[in-house]
């Protein structure tokens, strides 16, 4: 009784843990050792004591992780306190459920502490379940273990594994530790010491090799920070003087060929600011210039509404997003969910999602891959636009999340969707993270957050593919599939 005492606040504390391996903390090794200690107590567990004790890992890492979500719902979205605890607490308990099945499949069918369980099967349940926890219910990708690598030499399986391959090998190295101090054989020790040193030398080999190259001059570009706070922004009378702000930051940087405001930097329709439109039009024409801007776009038509990106000057792009937030941008479960945002005061909270297959979008005469806000989480976002696209441009507008970490843990993965794709990252945010990443996924300039700024800089256009281009989830995938398929066959002890 006192043992599953212990090892429940172990896995509670393993968990609470985690998030200190992400950004903006940085603690490295604290994404091996959460990991190798809850694998550690599933070692010694039954299913049912290891489902209790997945739970709690993922109360713990989830509660620290995401904890912004309540500033989100109650400081901006305006909900009550006991409701916008609710809301958070049923967020994460749905998210804790996937470490929870884990263990209990990985006890349950592989009850023998073997290499089998902790090279092969721990590995991919645990890649099998962050993907599910990026796509049941429409997803929520964050926090995976892969993202805590971007530095370091497991990032180099991205380019041709994506994420899932970054998080598979650190996985694997959590594994390899727990076998050479679980089993007490010689050889599996030698075994899985052997495949942690190869793992990390593969990585660190991989993380050399360049797999695109660049096209074109280097582009000089101006990324504009615009700080204009969330209650300012969407109050009444507040439009004119927004848009002579972004208007007077952008006067001063027509030397740049793209400049980039942030997600809803205009927070009106086209058709309500189409004079202001035009007017700044001629004057990128005239400097051979083009601005990419966050904006609202309508369909009369069909009376939907589109939170979209909006390029203009040299010529004009379009691109509308395709992965709403829940209830920050859609009604979802409808309309059981009316009735919970009736509650809230979410400015433009019933948008419409983009298609799926949607035109290229060009910026000056450079192809770009776009995504809005909370789409640079989802790894297979951007992949219909490339090889095509030249660069990655990310919007977003952070002030939803306060003060919080949240901001930090977007820009690590934007590096990491930069490392998948061999492509420069411009990140433009209202209030921070802004920031400028190369192919490598690493921050060749940062602006400071929380306060108005222009982020200069050159990037380089860039073609070819990365295998994680060419062939998406296939090669992650069939690595899960022939582990576990491995994983039941008894001659590997």
């Amino acid at each position: 009784m006192r043992l599953n005492i212990a090892f429940n606040i172990l896995a509670i504390s393993a968990g609470a843990l985690m998030p200190l391996a992400f950004a903006p903390f940085h603690f490295y090794i604290v994404s091996i050792i959460a990991p190798t200690l809850i694998l550690s107590l599933w070692a010694y567990s039954t299913p049912k004591q290891a489902l209790l004790q997945g739970f709690l890992f993922g109360l713990g890492f989830f509660t620290v992780g995401v904890y912004w979500v309540y500033i989100s719902v109650h400081d901006y979205g305006n909900a009550a306190i006991l409701l916008a605890l609710l809301i958070t607490a049923s967020l994460i308990v749905v998210l804790a459920l996937f470490p929870a099945l884990q263990g209990y499949l990985l006890t349950k069918f592989f009850p023998e502490n073997n290499l089998r369980k902790f090279l092969l099967a721990f590995p991919a349940s645990w890649v099998l379940f962050e993907w599910l926890r990026g796509w049941v219910f429409t997803g929520f990708p964050w926090l995976f273990l892969g993202y805590s690598q971007i530095s370091y030499p497991l990032k180099g399986f991205a380019p041709i594994f994506g994420i899932y391959g970054v998080s598979f090998g650190a996985a694997l190295s959590c594994g390899a530790i727990v076998s050479m101090f679980t089993i007490r054989k010689i050889i599996p020790i030698i075994f899985a010491f052997v495949i942690l040193i190869f793992i990390w030398l593969s990585g660190g080999f991989l993380a050399q090799i360049d797999w695109t190259k660049t096209t074109g001059n280097p582009i000089k570009v101006s990324l504009i920070q615009g700080n204009i706070s969330q209650p300012a922004k969407w109050q009444s009378g507040s439009l004119s003087l927004i848009l002579l702000h972004y208007r007077n930051l952008t006067n001063k940087h027509w030397d740049s060929k793209i400049i980039i405001w942030p997600e809803a930097a205009i927070p009106a329709f086209r058709s309500q600011v189409g004079n202001y439109l035009e007017d700044l039009e001629k004057k990128a024409k005239q400097h051979n210039a083009t601005i990419v801007t966050g904006i609202l776009t309508e369909n009369r038509q069909t009376k939907q509404y589109y939170n979209s990106m909006l390029a203009f000057g040299k010529n004009q792009s379009l691109y509308l997003k395709r992965h709403l937030v829940p209830f920050g941008e859609y009604p979802p479960l409808f309309p059981i969910s009316e009735l919970i945002m009736s509650t809230f005061d979410i400015p433009m909270s019933n948008f419409s999602s983009g298609a799926q297959q949607q035109p290229y979008f060009i910026a000056g005469n450079t192809p770009i891959a776009p995504s809005i806000c909370y789409e640079v989480a989802y790894p297979s976002e951007l992949l219909s636009f490339l090889p095509h696209a030249q660069l990655l441009i990310n919007i977003s507008d952070d002030s939803w999340f306060g003060r919080s970490i949240a901001s930090a843990q977007q820009l690590e993965m934007a590096r990491m969707r930069s490392l998948e794709t061999g492509r420069y990252h411009l990140v433009c945010t209202n209030t921070g993270l802004t920031a400028i990443v190369n192919e490598k996924g690493e921050i060749l300039a940062q602006a400071p957050p929380y306060q108005e700024f222009v982020l200069n800089g050159k990037v380089q256009p860039m073609s070819g593919s990365t295998p994680w281009v060419i062939f998406g989830h296939y090669l992650w995938f069939l690595i899960v599939i022939l582990a576990i398929a491995v994983a039941k066959i008894e001659f590997i002890q």
